[in-house]
């Protein structure tokens, strides 16, 4: 993958041949050993869904209720709807020959080619903020399951979360997406294998559930619900790298709503029968809901697992974002081997960035909620459809240009809103901490 920022007017369709060649040149093509087979781009795309959602969808179902549940698919479908806009705006169609041909890498050569120079630096620097937050709610989640599951130990959270931390440095050593497909397959059997658990064991609470419990709408904590389930299906920075690295890129379409309707069906179930089994204290992570003892350690080690795998695919894509940009601030021959001490030292500093965010800052749910209503629906709702109807707006039939208008002011209303509750929370959380502290 490579963020080479050519301007969309030098890409003529007659030149289409002397592009590709130059872009050879500077990007070498995947080749067969490290494309991604059908089964493969299945694991990696359920992995941007899967993960953390389940452990934490009925959560975020408590705070919403019925509304959550109908916040969850439409979230699903419009974020199925804008990963595949993002895939399209990075093909131009040859006249002559009437096939589509990739003419762009990355999510930010689509935003070069939305507004030369500075969107591919804006698409750049959201990404970046938006992934490292997200990747830094793995280490956290560690950190608290491994402080629920040994509470004999006087350790405070966020030690646990700097011991767990040091599992994720061996993430400095990938090379290629196939190997993280591996660390996919993981991620979701690992969440199969949680969802079984906790289903299973939510059936023998039926007798406690009370289906008027979806009737319960909290509008304080349902901002932070919304930034959740957005933060649940953020595909769009990664669907460029994973569609790029498939052997056979004619698939990604049905690849995409196969994975995003096998998840969301399975979150669905988790999140509702989860929430009305443990209604009313449903936990942060649904895993501390389970009874104490062997049985809660054992479910709360597989989701610590399934944290680990579900690390890997936002920090590689960090990885991959910064090492081939083409930033003027990096060495020439920065990305050329993932052995070289600048990347190492890179790599394992920004591993080190997202486990300590995790273990210093207090409130990070919120935290969490409010820079994705910024960066995460900026990626997910209101970027694609920009840059989809300014590059192909005169191929485009009335109803798509009024669907991406729609998505659009959805998403600005939405991106709005959302940081100003989470904000108006993290702060009045870190308000009460301070007075706390002082008094």
């Amino acid at each position: 993958m490579s963020v080479n920022y050519k301007k969309a007017e030098d890409i003529a369709i007659d030149n289409l041949e002397t592009c590709e060649e130059r872009d050879k040149k500077e990007t070498p093509l995947p080749t067969k050993e490290t494309q991604a087979s059908s089964f493969a781009t299945f694991w990696n795309i359920s992995n941007t869904i899967q993960g953390l959602p389940i452990l934490v969808i009925p959560y975020a179902i408590r705070n919403g209720g019925y509304l959550a549940v109908i916040t969850l698919l439409l979230v699903a479908a419009a974020s199925n709807y804008t990963g595949k806009t993002i895939v399209r705006c990075l093909y131009e169609e040859d006249t002559k020959s009437g096939k589509r041909i990739r003419v762009r890498n990355s999510y930010a050569d689509v935003g070069h080619a939305f507004f030369p120079k500075i969107g591919g630096h804006l698409v750049l620097a959201t990404q970046f903020l938006e992934l490292l937050v997200v990747a830094s709610v793995y280490p956290l989640l560690v950190g608290r399951l491994l402080a629920k599951s040994f509470p004999h130990i006087p350790a405070p959270c966020w030690l646990w979360t700097l011991i767990g931390g040091i599992l994720f440095l061996p993430n400095i050593f990938l090379r290629n997406l196939s190997q993280v497909a591996w660390t996919s397959v993981l991620t979701v059997l690992s969440a199969k294998i949680i969802f079984i658990t906790v289903f299973v064991y939510s059936l023998s609470q039926f007798h406690k559930w009370e289906l008027s419990s979806l009737n319960h709408f909290d509008a304080s904590t349902y901002p932070s619900a919304l930034g959740i389930l957005v933060a649940s299906y953020l595909s769009q920075p990664f669907v460029p790298l994973i569609e790029g690295s498939m052997r056979h890129k004619e698939k990604f379409n049905f690849l995409m709503n196969l994975s995003y309707g096998t998840m969301t069906f399975l979150n669905v179930i988790i999140g509702v029968v989860a929430y009305i089994s443990f209604h009313p204290n449903t936990a942060e992570v649904v895993t501390n809901n389970l009874p104490e003892g062997s049985f809660r350690r054992a479910v709360n080690v597989m989701a610590a697992v399934l944290s680990f795998t579900s690390y890997t695919l936002p920090m590689f894509t960090i990885f991959e974002i910064v090492e081939h940009s083409n930033l003027a601030c990096l060495p020439q021959d920065f990305g050329k081997s993932i052995f070289s001490p600048s990347i190492l030292v890179f790599r394992a500093s920004l591993i080190s960035v997202s486990v300590f965010l995790a273990a210093s800052l207090p409130a990070y749910t919120y935290f969490l909620a409010f820079v994705g209503s910024i960066a995460g629906i900026s990626l997910e709702f209101i970027f694609p459809p920009l840059f989809h109807i300014k590059l192909y707006s005169q191929d485009m039939s009335w109803c798509n240009i009024v669907l991406d208008v729609a998505m659009f002011s959805v998403g600005i209303c939405v991106s709005l809103t959302g940081a100003y509750f989470s904000g108006r929370s993290m702060i009045h959380t870190y308000s009460q901490r301070i007075v706390n502290r002082c008094s």
